[in-house]
């Protein structure tokens, strides 16, 4: 059974929260790519599988309020909050690309909210 957009965002959240990102790389697939664009100037800014789960390891990025829009067996898409101390809250879409029940790819675009 492949895993859900859902679940998927629990476990970011867990493993952000933690910082042990193991429960992350059991769903990812080995040549994943995560991609970020956002108003603080990263424009397709990607990183590798190894690069993810270091990030995820030393961040204190604070995901929640998921809201999956649209699943199937190949794509997820939606919206999540983010939180990040000294910055504004955030709203995040995210679209991934599933392959043999993991992601293979998840691009997020975050958008600051004014305070």
């Amino acid at each position: 059974m492949a895993i859900t957009g859902l679940k998927a965002l629990e476990i970011w959240r867990d493993c952000f929260v933690s910082g042990n990102c193991d429960s992350v790389a059991e769903i990812i697939t080995d040549d994943f790519v995560f991609v970020r664009d956002d108003d603080e100037g990263y424009t397709d800014a990607s990183t590798s599988r190894d690069e993810t789960l270091s990030w995820i390891s030393n961040t204190k990025v604070r995901i929640s309020d998921f809201d999956v829009l649209y699943e199937n067996d190949e794509v997820v898409m939606g919206f999540h909050m983010v939180s990040v101390p000294e910055s504004p809250l955030s709203k995040v879409m995210f679209f991934a690309r599933k392959e043999h029940g993991k992601f293979s790819y998840w691009r997020v675009h975050r958008l600051l909210i004014s305070e």
